[in-house]
């Protein structure tokens, strides 16, 4: 009776811990909600898939290679898959307020990495850090008041992020 009691004391907070919702990505309720929303009038959408954002890595790694700031983009662009920046700004307000909402909702459960507010707008930046190798993935920026989102794709370094928040 002692080691099963002994056992369950144990594993009681393990448990709790596992019911824990896990933070994770929204990558693909945030691309649903593109595709639901792209076609309405006032909503930009600029996509650069695997191919483009390779090729601007290229450029950018035959630029100026003794420029500082070129360096850190480098660095920063390194791991990077692909990226969305969607402009809502010019919607109608009811479509501008449902794309919040669901972004919102999308992004709610990942992890918050800053916010920033500032002349009445508010900025977010979501991501899924790993600590272990120092860098965070998939990163969402979101600014709701400013009605625009920028999604990153890949791995980011958190050292190259830090910087150029820092600026």
């Amino acid at each position: 009776m002692k080691k099963l009691l002994l056992l369950i004391a144990i594993l009681l907070p393990l448990t709790a811990v596992a019911a824990r919702p896990a933070k994770r990505a929204a990558r693909a309720e945030v691309a649903s909600i593109i595709s639901e929303f792209r076609h309405y009038d006032g909503v930009e959408v600029v996509k650069l898939g695997w191919l483009a954002t390779s090729l601007v890595k290229g450029l950018a790694r035959h630029a100026d290679s003794d420029d500082a700031d070129m360096r850190q983009l480098l660095q920063l662009i390194h791991g990077l898959r692909g990226v969305t920046v969607i402009d809502y700004d010019d919607a109608e307000p009811a479509v501008r307020d449902r794309m919040n909402r669901k972004i919102g909702h999308a992004l709610r459960n990942c992890e918050l990495l800053m916010e920033a507010r500032g002349d009445g707008n508010a900025m977010q930046l979501f991501g899924v850090v790993d600590d272990a190798r120092g860098t965070v993935r998939d990163l969402v920026l979101h600014t709701p008041d400013s009605n625009a989102l920028i999604c990153l794709s890949g791995t980011l370094s958190l050292d190259a992020v830090g910087k150029i928040m820092a600026e």
